[in-house]
């Protein structure tokens, strides 16, 4: 799939592009792209956002789920107009922001631009898994 079907899915149907996204990432081939002990959400998070924004374009962001009063990054997401998108698949930022209260129990979590996080040191980040898993994405995501 090309970057412009993949841009296009995208908008024409989110939430199937979020499930497809979802089915995609969720096998063991696309897990045997992460380092280490790392899942998209344990520690891969921010390989797979860099890897979306390679694949989506300039319009997409990455914009990091925080705990609220603080800059310390809890997740990593792709925003893409209304929509982020993770390993779960796509959803507005409300959707995103109950989740990671209500399950991963993040005090008055919010999103933030990458630029202004803390980052933690042990956070995977490479440019040749992200461009693996863009590569990976356009390969194995299905047509619009």
């Amino acid at each position: 799939m090309t970057r412009e079907a993949v841009r296009e899915m995208l908008r024409n149907n989110p939430r199937r592009f979020g499930y497809a996204l979802r089915r995609a990432l969720w096998t063991h081939e696309a897990m045997a792209l992460l380092p280490g002990p790392y899942g998209w959400n344990d520690g891969g998070c921010l390989l797979l956002a860099e890897g979306l924004v390679e694949l989506l374009g300039r319009e997409a962001r990455v914009r990091a789920v925080v705990r609220g009063g603080t800059l310390y990054a809890q997740h990593f997401v792709v925003q893409e107009g209304r929509w982020h998108l993770d390993a779960d698949g796509a959803c507005l930022e409300g959707t995103l922001l109950r989740r990671w209260e209500e399950q991963e129990l993040v005090p008055s979590p919010r999103t933030a631009p990458l630029r202004a996080v803390d980052i933690s040191a042990g956070t995977p980040r490479s440019a040749e898994v992200s461009a693996s898993v863009r590569d990976f994405l356009c390969a194995r995501l299905p047509s619009a």
